[in-house]
């Protein structure tokens, strides 16, 4: 057994949104639901969970606000500068996903450009829901329920009672946070991930959120993302200062004639 990863360090982290501060709330209603983080990295086989304190209602009522911003500074958590030890962490094999969800609501991460599949049936995206909040409570398996604090933990697949210590992204989150198929909840570490809802009706209901999240080495935010601006190289810029001139040379030469 690994006596590190067995070793629960409670970190409280400071998330921008501003939002109560709680280990994976797991309650009957939106305020006492709350949005949760895995990572998984197959090849040193372990799984970083963050409770980011963020309720449903909040995302909720924040569902539609581009102006909405999340920033998480992993480089405190000691939990996660033991996951990315450049010694064993390894980027390329390495997979997030963030979600939360309740009977007839479902907040959960996607590949950019795949949409979260329609659930046929109210049932389904309870299932869902009720799959995520299951693995919340695996998650605070063996940590104090401390309101006043945000919690990571470090786990590997070697320990014992795995189930409960919830590894491996929350037991392929493909298949089971997407019930009918061609949900993509795992997006690859360093890439941006939309972020989409499903509400309860028949066929369900599906909404992009406006922003995206992004786990890099030492932060997780939620935001709308610029688009990035590429320079042209001068030479560029040159070339057509002198390819107008050399119109107007023509033009004027023309005129003449």
């Amino acid at each position: 057994m690994n006596n590190f990863s067995k070793t629960l360090l409670v970190v409280a982290l400071a998330a921008s949104a501003g939002a109560a501060n709680a280990s994976i709330g797991v309650g009957s209603t939106d305020a006492t639901r709350e949005l949760y983080m895995q990572a998984y990295d197959s090849v040193q086989k372990k799984t970083y969970s963050l409770d980011l304190g963020i309720t449903l209602a909040t995302l909720h009522a924040n569902r539609e606000n581009a102006a909405y911003e999340i920033s998480v500074d992993l480089s405190v958590d000691p939990n996660w500068i033991a996951f990315t030890n450049p010694q064993s962490f390894n980027p390329a094999s390495t997979q997030y996903v963030l979600a939360t969800g309740r009977a007839g609501r479902l907040y959960v991460t996607q590949k950019v450009g795949n949409p979260l599949p329609q659930y046929n049936a109210t049932s389904n995206i309870s299932n869902a829901a009720g799959a995520v909040n299951n693995h919340a409570q695996e998650i605070n398996y063996g940590l104090v329920q401390d309101q006043s604090i945000n919690v990571s933990k470090l786990v590997a697949d070697t320990d014992e009672d795995t189930a409960k210590w919830a590894t491996g992204l929350g037991n392929t989150p493909n298949s089971i946070w997407g019930s009918t198929g061609g949900s993509e909840a795992a997006v690859n570490f360093g890439e941006k991930a939309d972020f989409w809802a499903a509400f309860s009706g028949v066929p369900t209901t599906t909404f992009l959120l406006p922003g995206q999240w992004l786990l890099s080495a030492t932060k997780l935010e939620y935001k709308v993302f610029q688009p990035t601006v590429i320079p042209l190289p001068a030479a560029v810029w040159m070339f057509g200062a002198g390819l107008m001139g050399l119109l107007g040379a023509t033009r004027r030469k023309h005129s003449v004639e």
